[in-house]
């Protein structure tokens, strides 16, 4: 919905029950299977666990609690605010790019924001901003010149604030790291 998009093939598994059990589904649309239907193609699925109760009843149970709760509605709210949060970074030296929508949020490091040359320092860029973040107390999903973030549909507008003043120091004691080892950034 949020990309006008209507899919023909759907693939899911760790949001279907939180990760809670392990279960993944395929869903493909009605028009799609018609297709398959008229080309006699046989559809092979159904394997030793496909379909297990428990992580079906799981499944179940998550999406009750999604949809009762009001979790995604919540999500819709406080979105934006994290996006508007995640932008206020953007004066730091090494950050150069700030992408995401909606809970999901990217932060890309760089040497220099005039050429936006990837700041990667043998991949360990990200893995040294997060172990900063660790220290203060915050995961952040290390990719090599990236942060990447995630944070529960539940999370509030104080946790977005303390996330991010936690992300900017480590940012901030990663940049100085660097200034301590050589490594011209933010120019």
């Amino acid at each position: 919905e949020v990309f006008d998009i209507i899919p023909d093939i759907i693939t899911t598994a760790k949001g279907i029950t939180s990760g809670y059990m392990p279960l993944g589904a395929l869903m493909i649309s009605d028009r799609l299977m018609e297709d398959v239907r008229k080309e006699s193609t046989v559809l092979f699925h159904g394997f030793t666990y496909s379909g297990h109760p428990v992580a079906c009843a799981a499944a179940l149970a998550n999406m009750d609690i999604i949809e009762g709760e009001g979790l995604l509605e919540h999500a819709r709210e406080v979105g934006p605010y994290l996006q508007q949060q995640l932008r206020t970074l953007a004066d730091l030296p090494i950050v150069g790019d700030i992408r995401g929508l909606g809970l999901m949020g990217c932060l890309e490091c760089v040497v220099s924001k005039k050429t936006r040359q990837p700041l990667e320092l043998d991949y360990e860029i990200g893995n040294r901003i997060d172990a900063h973040c660790q220290v203060l107390g915050l995961l952040v999903r290390p990719l090599i010149n990236m942060c990447v973030m995630s944070p529960p549909l539940v999370i509030s507008h104080g946790q977005i604030d303390q996330m991010i003043g936690i992300l900017r120091q480590g940012i901030e004691r990663t940049v100085e790291d660097l200034e301590r080892e050589g490594v011209v950034c933010g120019s």
